[in-house]
């Protein structure tokens, strides 16, 4: 699992305050309703005891709750959760700008959506987590997966030159990372992953080149290279099939734990 930020979570708090203050446009690059329709396909929340850790805005707890789920949501921002407590309302669901160790009790599902990889010690967190899932219940965890062209590209910048990619990201996970660590806390694992088209198709295009973010990368690390010829090639290789069932620049992890 490469961890090259020198960054810790403490440190982004005021950032994601920022972004929620300013308005999630202006900080996120794609929208996410697409990764809340992946977790509400795969998993049944009805009549389940929910807590959600690093719930932003609130659309996932929110759809969760309308499936029938009760939910507490949690961030630690608190510009996220003064959004979210303004954007939805319902029975079944409570907002709460706090830490998941300060969360008493045990729950049916935590659902971890585009966070673990912005944690110290991935690991560590879910040997925690464990201990407040229920028997027979579940960690659900979605987040980057590196596995296609987009992170090859990405991941030989940051491994071999320390070029930074991402504003917030710590760690740069891969389904191999979960395999090791389901079997190091002793639960089971069901995985695939999903956006095919940003890992490797024309939202990658987008991505690396439209956004510029492989000129800024470049730029932040001071180093000099002709990243519109490699863009040249990526849009060669994008015309190709990359469907394998690791190629997707997303990730649904399903960890259960044994009864």
């Amino acid at each position: 699992m490469p961890k090259i930020s020198k960054r810790k979570n403490k440190d982004l708090r005021g950032l994601y305050n920022k972004a929620f203050k300013k308005g999630r446009d202006s900080f996120f690059t794609f929208k996410t309703d697409y990764i809340t329709q992946e977790v509400l396909d795969h998993v049944a929340f009805k009549n389940k005891k929910v807590l959600e850790i690093g719930c932003g805005e609130g659309d996932t707890a929110a759809a969760i709750a309308d499936r029938g789920g009760t939910v507490l949501a949690i961030d630690y921002a608190k510009e996220a959760i003064n959004v979210a407590q303004a954007k939805h309302r319902h029975d079944n669901l409570e907002f709460r700008a706090c830490e998941y160790k300060e969360v008493k009790g045990s729950f049916d599902i935590i659902v971890l959506q585009e966070v673990l990889e912005h944690l110290d010690d991935p690991l560590s967190h879910l040997k925690k987590l464990k201990r407040k899932v229920r028997p027979g219940g579940k960690i659900v965890i979605t987040c980057p997966s590196f596995m296609n062209v987009r992170g090859y590209v990405w991941m030989t910048l940051q491994l071999l030159f320390n070029v930074p990619m991402s504003l917030s990201d710590i760690n740069f996970l891969s389904p191999f990372d979960f395999a090791a660590w389901a079997k190091e806390i002793d639960m089971r694992l069901r995985w695939h992953t999903f956006n095919f088209d940003l890992g490797n198709n024309k939202k990658m295009i987008h991505d690396l080149g439209e956004r510029n973010r492989l000129k800024n990368a470049l730029r932040d690390a001071k180093m000099k290279g002709d990243y519109k010829k490699l863009l040249a090639w990526l849009k060669k290789v994008s015309a190709y099939d990359h469907t394998l069932p690791h190629s997707g620049a997303k990730g649904l992890y399903i960890l259960a734990k044994k009864r």
